[in-house]
C-alpha cells in the first residue's frame, strides 16, 4: 500500500511540473510571440503525452499484478485448505484425539476424533470436561492418579488404560499428556494425544500367552513355570515355608501315543491336565513342561501334605480315561524335589525331581519317590549315557555281535541272534540292560533298531554268499517301531537294498509289549508274515499271552524265557512251566528254542520234554562276525 501511495506522488509531481511548463509556454508564445515557445509549448504537451501513456501503461501493469497475487494467496488458502482436509483424514484414521485446554482462558479444544475412541458424541466432552475420567476401567482409576500428580509437576507423562464405551466394548487408550508451566510453576496449559492401541493389546496379550501358555492343555508352560516357581520361592522365602515340586510322567505314554495316534494322544493329555487341576485345586499349581510331562507347585508346612496330594494324583488315575467313546488306562509316576532342601534354585530343582521320577520308574511305575542324595549320581549316570547314545551312531561306536542257535541233536548252528552293543568313547562297553531301555524311553530306539536291522541283514547276505545260505538271522523289534506307520515298508526296502531274502530273517518280538497293543501289532505282524519274514515271540512265558492270543498270531518260534531254564533242574513247578511252554509250542506247530543254557544237564532236560533247540553261553557266548564265521566254516559243528 505504501508502495502505491509513493508512485501516486511520482506522478502527481511530473504533471505538475509538466502543467507549469505548458503554462509558461502558453504565457510566453502570447507575449513574445517567440517561435521557440510554441515549440516548448508543443514540446511540453507532446512529453507530457507520453508520460501520462507511460502512466495508464503502468496503472494497467498493476493491475495485472494485483490479479496474480490475489489468485496467489486463492491457490495457497486452497493448499492450505486441502492439507487441514487431509490431517484431519489422517487423525480420523489412526484413532487419534487430541484434547487442549489452555487454563488461563479456560478455553478447550477437542478433536472430533475422540467420538471414534469413545464412542459419545464430540459435544458431550465438550458439556462435561470430566467424561474421559468417568469412562475410565474402574481397575485402571488409580493410573489416573499417578498421571495427574505427574501432569501437576510439569512431567510429560504416557499413560495406558482401559475405557468402557457405550455399548459395552472395552477399548485401550495410549494418553500421552504434555503439561505447560508458566515461570512460577504453574499448570496454565495441557495437551493429550489419545490413540486407540486395544489392537496392540490384544496382540500382546496373544503372546504372552503363546509365550507362558500350553497351547494343547492350556496349562501355563515352562517358562509360565520358571516365572512362577522364582516368585514363590520369594514369597515362602519371607514367611519360611516350604515348597514341593512334582514332576509327573505318564507311563508307557509313547506306546499308546504311537498305538492310538498323535490325536487320541492329545486328547488323552488334555483330560490328563484337567484331571490334574481338579486333583490339586487349592493345594497347587499345575504346569505342563512338554510332552506327557507335568509339574506341579505345592506350599506345605508338613511332608505329610505332600504325600497325601501324590497319593490322591496315582489314586485319582485308577478311572479309565473316555477318549470318543473309547476307555484308556495310563498311569503316572512321580519324582518329587523340596525347596529349600534339595536346592535353591528352580533348575537344581527341576532336575533333582527329574531325578527322583527315574526312580520311581525304577521301583515298577505308578509311584511316587522323593530325592536323595543317590538318586543324583543316577540321574546323572543316566544324561551322560542319553547324550553318548545320542551320538553313537555317528561316532561308530554301535556293533553287532550274533549269539548261534543250536540243533541239540545234530550239534550244529541253523541260525543266529543279533545283538547291540556300544562300545562307549572313554568308557568302554556299557551293558544293553542300561543303555537299551533309554532308547526306548527317548525314542532313540527308532533310529538304531533300523541300523540293526540294515547290519544284519548285510551281514546275512555275506554269509550267504559264502555257502551259508540255510542260516537264520533273528533281530530283536521294539514295539515303537512296529508301531511305526512305514515300519513295514521299510523292512521291504532294507531287504531290497541288502539282497537278503525275506524267509531267512526272523524278527523277534517280547511278549508283554505285544500283547498290551495287540489290536495295532497284529496287522503289521500278518503284513511282514505275508512277505516271507518268520515272527518269534521272546522272552516267552514272563507275560500274560492265553491260548487265543497265540492262536490269532502269525507266530513261528517261541523263545522260552532264561529265567524258566535257570531253575529247571531245582524247581518242580519251573521244569513243569517248562514243559507246558514245549507241549503247547508243539501241539500249535511252533518252532520252539531255550535261551540261557549254562549246563549239559539243562540240554538233557530239555531233550527229554521234546526241546530241540536253544542257544546259551553253554554252547557259545555272543560271537563277533569273523570269530562265528570260522564256527561255520568247521560245518557248523559244535566241538
Amino acid at each position: 500500500m505504501a508502495f502505491i501511495q509513493s508512485n501516486k506522488k511520482k506522478w502527481l509531481s511530473i504533471i505538475a511540473a509538466f502543467f507549469t511548463i505548458h503554462l509558461a509556454g502558453s504565457i510566453g508564445s502570447i507575449y513574445t510571440q517567440n517561435i521557440w515557445m510554441y515549440v516548448l509549448d508543443i514540446g511540453a504537451v507532446f512529453v507530457f503525452g507520453i508520460f501520462v501513456y507511460k502512466m495508464l501503461k503502468e496503472k494497467d501493469s498493476y493491475a495485472i499484478d494485483l490479479e496474480k497475487e490475489i489468485k496467489k494467496h486463492k491457490e495457497t488458502y486452497a493448499e492450505l485448505e486441502a492439507s487441514r482436509v487431509n490431517l484431519q483424514n489422517v487423525f480420523d484414521s489412526i484413532d487419534v484425539a487430541i484434547w487442549s485446554h489452555n487454563l488461563q482462558t479456560n478455553k478447550l479444544l477437542i478433536t472430533s476424533g475422540i467420538e471414534k475412541l469413545y464412542g459419545y458424541p464430540l459435544q458431550s466432552f465438550y458439556d462435561d470436561v470430566d467424561l474421559w475420567k468417568k469412562v475410565i476401567h474402574p481397575d485402571d482409576l488409580e493410573i489416573t492418579i499417578m498421571r495427574a500428580a505427574d501432569i501437576e509437576k510439569g512431567i510429560i507423562n504416557t499413560s495406558e488404560y482401559r475405557i468402557l464405551r457405550p455399548d459395552g466394548d472395552i477399548r485401550w487408550i495410549q494418553d500421552r499428556g504434555i503439561p505447560f508451566l508458566n515461570d512460577k510453576g504453574e499448570l496454565i496449559d495441557f495437551n493429550s494425544i489419545l490413540i486407540d492401541i486395544t489392537e496392540r493389546k490384544h496382540a500382546e496379550l496373544t503372546i504372552n500367552q503363546m509365550a507362558y501358555f500350553d497351547e494343547l492343555t492350556g496349562l501355563p508352560n515352562r517358562n509360565g513355570f520358571m516365572e512362577t516357581f522364582e516368585q514363590k520361592m520369594n514369597e515362602v522365602d519371607l514367611k519360611q515355608g516350604n515348597l514341593a515340586l512334582l514332576y509327573l510322567d505318564l507311563d508307557r505314554f509313547n506306546v499308546l501315543n504311537d498305538t492310538l495316534g498323535h490325536s487320541f494322544g492329545d486328547l488323552l493329555l488334555q483330560k490328563v491336565a484337567d484331571l490334574l487341576k481338579l486333583t490339586v485345586a487349592g493345594k497347587g499349581q499345575v504346569f505342563r513342561r512338554g510332552g506327557d510331562e507335568f509339574l506341579i507347585l505345592l506350599e506345605f508346612k508338613d511332608v505329610a501334605e505332600v504325600i497325601t496330594v501324590a497319593e490322591e494324583i496315582i489314586c485319582s488315575f485308577t478311572k479309565p480315561f473316555l477318549l470318543s467313546g473309547k476307555e484308556v488306562f495310563t498311569t503316572p509316576s512321580i519324582g518329587i524335589s523340596l525347596y529349600p532342601g534339595n536346592g535353591s534354585d528352580s533348575d537344581t530343582l527341576l532336575k533333582r525331581a527329574d531325578a527322583a521320577l527315574y526312580q520311581a520308574k525304577d521301583r515298577g511305575r505308578n509311584t511316587y519317590q522323593f530325592f536323595t542324595e543317590q538318586h543324583d549320581g543316577k540321574m546323572e549316570r543316566r544324561l551322560n549315557l542319553e547324550h553318548g547314545l545320542r551320538k553313537a551312531l555317528k561316532k561308530n561306536e554301535l556293533f553287532l555281535v550274533y549269539q548261534p542257535q543250536v540243533q541239540f541233536h545234530t550239534k550244529k548252528i541253523t541260525g543266529v541272534e543279533a545283538l547291540l552293543r556300544w562300545n562307549k568313547d572313554s568308557e568302554g562297553i556299557i551293558s544293553p540292560g542300561e543303555f537299551i531301555p533309554i532308547a526306548e524311553d527317548t525314542g532313540m530306539i527308532l533310529p538304531i533298531g533300523e541300523w540293526v536291522l540294515k547290519n544284519a541283514c548285510l551281514q546275512g547276505y555275506k554269509w550267504h554268499q559264502n555257502g551259508f545260505d540255510e542260516l537264520l538271522i533273528s533281530v530283536n523289534i521294539s514295539v515303537r517301531q512296529l508301531l511305526e506307520e512305514s515300519f513295514v515298508s521299510r523292512v521291504e526296502q532294507i531287504l531290497t537294498e541288502t539282497h537278503f531274502p525275506a524267509s531267512s530273517l526272523e524278527l523277534e518280538i517280547t511278549e508283554s509289549t505285544t500283547m498290551e497293543s495287540l489290536e495295532e501289532t497284529l496287522p503289521v505282524l500278518n503284513r511282514l508274515r505275508e512277505k516271507g519274514i518268520r515272527i518269534s515271540i521272546d522272552d516267552f512265558g514272563t507275560g500274560y499271552s492265553s491260548l487265543t492270543y497265540l492262536r490269532q498270531l502269525p507266530v513261528d518260534t517261541l523263545k522260552i524265557d532264561k529265567m524258566f531254564i535257570d531253575d529247571i533242574l531245582t524247581d518242580p513247578k519251573a521244569g513243569a512251566i517248562v514243559k507246558t511252554i514245549i507241549d503247547m509250542g508243539h501241539n500249535l506247530s511252533f518252532h520252539v528254542i531255550a535261551e540261557g543254557i549254562e549246563s549239559c544237564k539243562q540240554i538233557d532236560f530239555l531233550l527229554e520234554q521234546g526241546c530241540m533247540y536253544g542257544q546259551g553261553y553253554h554252547l557259545f557266548k555272543p560271537l563277533k562276525p569273523e570269530e562265528l564265521e570260522k564256527h561255520l566254516q568247521e560245518n557248523m559243528v559244535i566241538n
